[in-house]
């Protein structure tokens, strides 16, 4: 059996904006499985909040860098590790910027291929919705952060290539609940699943 880790934030986890959580029939990573079928086993590391390697000053121990290592130990020998992180280094406070945050994921990805010696698929993640300037969280993700979460799929594939990582654009398939603009509809959880698969199909694991 190969083992595959999800490691992520809420968008990995399933979150429903304003609370609960996408039943197993739902989330991308239980799509993933059931497409991958019984030869594959998922491992669900996908945390509210988290961040690349920031510590954000409101909710405490969401920092990735900083979970990383204990979270590959708990779950080796691993054959594939998807990397779907990004969206809360948004933040207004965090100053985002797409060539950093680029960067930022990318460390993770090399730190995650040292460690298994196997794949790492990076994942861009969806850029933040059109309805963000009107709704719940826009003071956090003002339009500065908007457009980040827009140039960053461009920036990150091509140091994905430089540096030999798998890349997908989540945004391609995945959209956004209006009703918050950063969690994934249900219907974009399945159609990423889908492509994730599809990707997964394509690589050498």
């Amino acid at each position: 059996m190969k083992n595959i880790l999800c490691f992520g934030d809420s968008n990995t986890y399933g979150l429903i904006p304003f609370g609960g959580r996408l039943d197993d029939e739902t989330r991308w990573t239980r799509v993933l499985q059931k497409n991958l079928g019984q030869d594959f086993w998922i491992h669900e590391e996908g945390l509210n909040g988290r961040t690349t390697c920031m510590d954000d000053p409101y909710w405490p121990g969401r920092n990735g860098s900083k979970d990383l290592d204990r979270i590959l130990e708990t779950h080796e020998p691993l054959d594939l590790t998807i990397l779907m992180l990004g969206t809360n280094d948004l933040k207004n406070f965090f100053f985002p910027n797409a060539e950093r945050l680029a960067i930022n994921i990318c460390n993770l990805a090399i730190r995650i291929r040292d460690w298994t010696k196997s794949p790492v698929l990076v994942v861009c993640p969806t850029p933040l919705g059109p309805d963000m300037e009107t709704g719940p969280c826009r003071l956090d993700f003002p339009p500065e952060s908007q457009q980040v979460s827009k140039d960053l799929s461009p920036v990150l594939e091509k140091m994905c290539q430089d540096l030999g990582f798998d890349f997908l654009d989540a945004g391609k398939y995945a959209q956004t609940d209006p009703r918050d603009s950063i969690h994934l509809t249900p219907e974009s959880h399945r159609a990423l699943g889908q492509a994730i698969y599809k990707k997964i199909s394509e690589m050498d694991i």
